[in-house]
């Protein structure tokens, strides 16, 4: 399968998330610093309002930046995390990211 997804998306400070982005699924969360460098790749299938960034960031001033998977590549998120972590080299490496199916993924 072939999936083409954009690198950039909307951009949220933590405590902006309410109203319609606190009911967001199925997104990929780019945790930058103030300056926009990529400091790590993270997704998401429950509400974006449940999301808890890694413990290393609490003391870091950062934003999101919410990247909206389409329903019908929900059950690809993974791979398409770890392909936009593999373009965008965060500084940050998500571990827990993996892909096991048979995906191509064009990051834009």
């Amino acid at each position: 399968m072939l999936i083409k997804i954009s690198a950039s998306g909307e951009k949220l400070s933590p405590s902006h998330i309410q109203g319609k982005y606190a009911f967001f699924t199925n997104v990929i969360l780019l945790i930058k610093n103030t300056q926009g460098k990529v400091l790590y790749v993270d997704y998401t299938t429950a509400r974006l309002a449940q999301y808890t960034p890694p413990a290393i960031f609490h003391h870091m001033k950062y934003y999101y930046e919410v990247i909206k998977v389409q329903e019908e590549f929900a059950k690809y998120i993974g791979c398409i995390a770890k392909a936009i972590e593999d373009k965008l080299k965060p500084m940050y490496r998500n571990k827990k990211l993996e892909c096991k199916e048979d995906v191509t993924v064009i990051v834009a």
